[in-house]
């Protein structure tokens, strides 16, 4: 290689690179390539699948359970139909522990949770709740011939609730000295409670009075506390919240929520 060529190969390398840069700079200026579209919303996605899958532990009579056929029925799930007739589309039940939902609503599993969840502080900090559908209270039940008769009585005992659910927190925080234990279902909590295995159970006053009815056990006077069942919704979708508050206050209007009230909590007030 001679000396000229030498010399110049720097300077053509320089102006290569600069040539090169100034191209790709006019092909950006000059593109016309459309943005990518906006990712579509939760709701966007169930109305264009037309199925909203549902987060629901069936261990819960009146609200939700299984009637031996292998179907799951109750208040909730009627109300769930009605809710989603209003919308436009189906729903698909993901049966798990009432514990694991918002887990589940949060991580996207399911899209939303309904199984007579009670509104709270702490859960409102997860999700966000619908507009409430039902007003309930946490009922303590105990055997028919137990010394137990008033709130006051419960100090030291032992009581059982579904894990996670605002009875267990109602009795941890409102009974002195009690011993709480957090069952995986309430069918557990009122099996240990008909075998002695307890001296009361606490739970939503509908799923009281049927375990009452059914078994003889009897339901103190006062309640720990009161409270309003909702819908769990992850946070951030607003549009969907707002999807299912519509039909839910379109449904109290008709009377059609105060028809299943009849229906299926006919002595729940």
């Amino acid at each position: 290689m001679n000396k000229f060529l030498k010399k110049a190969m720097p300077i053509l390398l320089i102006l290569c690179l600069a040539l090169a840069g100034c191209g790709s700079q006019t092909a950006a200026a000059g593109s016309t390539s459309a943005p990518a579209a906006a990712e579509k919303t939760l709701w966007e996605q169930i109305q264009e699948k037309g199925v909203i899958t549902v987060g629901n532990s069936p261990d819960y009579e009146p609200y939700e359970y299984e009637d031996g056929k292998g179907n799951v029925i109750g208040f909730d799930i009627e109300l769930l139909g009605l809710i989603c007739d209003e919308l436009g589309i189906k729903y698909e039940l993901a049966n798990m522990s009432f514990d694991n939902i918002i887990t589940a609503v949060q991580s996207g599993q399911t899209n939303i949770g309904m199984s007579g969840f009670s509104i709270t502080p702490e859960r409102a900090e997860q999700v966000d709740f619908t507009t409430p559908y039902l007003s309930s209270a946490q009922a303590v039940v105990v055997n028919a011939d137990s010394p137990i008769k008033t709130l006051s009585d419960l100090k030291g005992k032992k009581i059982t609730a579904g894990m996670g659910t605002t009875g267990e927190a109602a009795a941890k925080e409102n009974v002195e000295g009690a011993d709480v234990i957090g069952l995986e279902n309430y069918a557990a909590a009122f099996m240990q409670l008909k075998n002695q295995g307890c001296d009361a159970a606490v739970a939503d006053l509908p799923v009281a009075q049927k375990y009452a009815a059914k078994d003889g056990f009897v339901i103190l006077a006062d309640y720990l506390s009161v409270e309003e069942n909702a819908i769990v919704v992850a946070k951030g979708n607003d549009d969907l919240l707002a999807a299912i508050n519509g039909a839910i206050e379109k449904l109290q209007a008709a009377g059609k929520i105060d028809e299943l009230k009849a229906k299926w909590m006919p002595v729940a007030e």
